[in-house]
């Protein structure tokens, strides 16, 4: 019985061991997200979309950005060639209430974007936004997040936002910009200088 034990041990610290040393740095594979993120990566890229990196702050204060940009309103969800793209289509913001955005910004400077959303459930949460970039159009995808637990809830169910693009892969020239959401969507342009 206790040749079983001291093989038991020796197999258990062994594999520990070789597991640490050998172990891929960074989160696991995990099969289903990760091939729709590859599928969904394929048809955007195969469309011409190229994704821009984004931060998303919160909380945040509305900042003095100067000259701000028109906001208009535009249509509802992703659009069809969008949707089309992503392998499984993300939960959107119910409504983007209001953007404030400067007019114009340098090249290589973050192009700053305040705004304030309402969630579509209050069991989730903002998690990030993608930029997509596609000639002079650039669509802001934003992705909601559950809240880890059953019982969790946001404590409000609209919030400001302050994001982040970089602007440094954008050409000098005018863009036009579309926030995505479950309702009608922003849209505004900018010009880089």
């Amino acid at each position: 019985m206790k040749w079983i034990v001291i093989a038991i041990v020796v197999f258990v610290v062994g594999y520990t061991l070789v597991n640490i040393y050998y172990r891929k740095p960074g989160r696991a594979f995990r099969p289903y997200e990760d091939m729709n993120n590859r599928a969904t990566t394929v048809r955007l890229l195969s469309g011409g979309w190229q994704k821009l990196p984004v931060d998303v702050i919160r909380p945040t204060e509305k900042p003095g950005l100067g000259l701000t940009a028109s906001v208009t309103r535009g249509a509802n969800g992703l659009g069809a060639e969008l949707e089309a793209a992503f392998a499984e289509n993300p939960v959107l913001l119910r409504s983007i209430d209001r953007v404030i955005a400067p007019d114009r910004v340098e090249r290589g400077a973050d192009y700053l974007i305040h705004f304030s959303a309402t969630l579509s459930d209050q069991h989730l949460q903002l998690g990030r936004i993608e930029a997509l970039l596609r000639g002079q159009e650039i669509v802001l995808v934003p992705f909601l997040e559950k809240l880890p637990g059953h019982n969790l809830l946001s404590r409000w169910p609209d919030a400001e936002y302050l994001a982040e693009l970089e602007t440094m892969r954008l050409a000098p020239g005018r863009y036009t910009v579309r926030f995505a959401a479950a309702g009608p969507s922003a849209q505004w342009s900018f010009e880089v200088r």
